[in-house]
């Protein structure tokens, strides 16, 4: 049976949902006393989309050299694709890389500590010195300043390691999950043998303490990949997409780990291992004898940056 409503009654129910509701705002915004606006309000003015989402839209890219330029575009698209598979925490997490001024000293790029990774742009990024001083605020303009801990964990790991252009972290659940286990990282899949040797720094709360960045470059040593135990993990690369794609494949590996745990229903006797030569021919293979037939991390952040800028091309700006 189908229910029958009066004409007049059926207007009366479906007209306000078809009502526009910028009207009702309106109408709402007379009757406060103050400059409170609904369509704009944010808890603090600063920080409200009308404010950020003008400042980001600005693109300051020409103040820069070319190689700075190149940089800031490829390490804000790296934070995007954080974002757009879920590698963040909130606002929280950073992502470095160096960058050389004219006067023959270096700097390095990071996030203001305050954006979603979806909206870091090129021109967003700040730019600070090796003893923590900002060189250059980028578009924020010193809206929002930098996390404390990016700079202990970075800058003493980009000191330590002038081959590195970039350095990469995250507490992607899995990866911090493998991080609190007394075996750590396993060698178990195909995927995991690409990453390559693994490198372990003992938890020491958060990271703000400068007397903890000695002990983070002697731990982290010649390798591109450290397990922050009961924290994260930090990737590190020659380039932003060797790290970004270091951390790609490693992530990828902590998923596989902590399926086949719970697939072995506890019991490390049910885990097939590979021989380490085994092991060590799919590393030799994908990083030392070119398997993509380009450096490694380079056809991998092309592809990606090229379906971002399918979707949203703003971190070019």
């Amino acid at each position: 049976m189908t229910l029958q409503f009066p004409r007049a009654l059926s207007r009366a129910v479906i007209q306000p949902f078809r009502t526009p509701l910028a009207p009702f705002l309106a109408a709402a915004t007379r009757s406060f006393t103050t400059q409170f606006s609904p369509q704009t309000y944010a808890p603090d003015a600063q920080y409200s989309s009308e404010h950020v989402s003008k400042l980001l839209k600005t693109s300051i890219l020409p103040e820069f050299s070319e190689q700075e330029a190149k940089a800031r575009i490829e390490l804000a698209a790296t934070y995007r694709l954080f974002g757009l598979k879920g590698w963040n925490e909130n606002i929280y997490g950073h992502l470095t890389a160096k960058v050389h001024e004219k006067d023959g000293s270096e700097s390095f790029l990071i996030n203001p500590f305050g954006l979603l990774y979806s909206e870091v742009t090129a021109s967003s990024l700040i730019k600070v010195g090796a003893d923590g001083s900002v060189k250059h605020p980028g578009v924020t303009d010193g809206l929002f300043g930098i996390n404390d801990a990016g700079f202990v964990i970075h800058s003493a790991i980009h000191r330590a390691r002038p081959d590195l252009q970039s350095v990469m972290h995250c507490h992607y659940p899995s990866a911090a999950g493998v991080s609190s286990l007394k075996q750590g990282f396993l060698e178990l899949a195909q995927t995991s043998h690409q990453v390559g040797p693994i490198a372990y720094h003992d938890y020491q709360g958060v990271v703000v303490d400068r007397n903890e960045q000695k002990s983070l470059a002697e731990d982290m040593g010649d390798k591109n990949i450290m397990f922050l135990r009961n924290h994260g993990i930090i990737t590190a690369g020659s380039s932003i997409g060797a790290a970004w794609y270091l951390m790609y494949q490693v992530l990828a590996a902590t998923d596989i780990q902590s399926h086949a745990s719970a697939c072995a229903l506890g019991d490390a006797g049910n885990l097939n291992m590979p021989s380490d030569q085994t092991v060590n021919k799919t590393y030799e293979v994908m990083h030392k004898k070119g398997f993509s037939g380009a450096a490694y991390g380079l056809k991998e952040l092309s592809a990606y940056m090229r379906l971002l800028d399918k979707t949203d091309a703003s971190y070019r700006i």
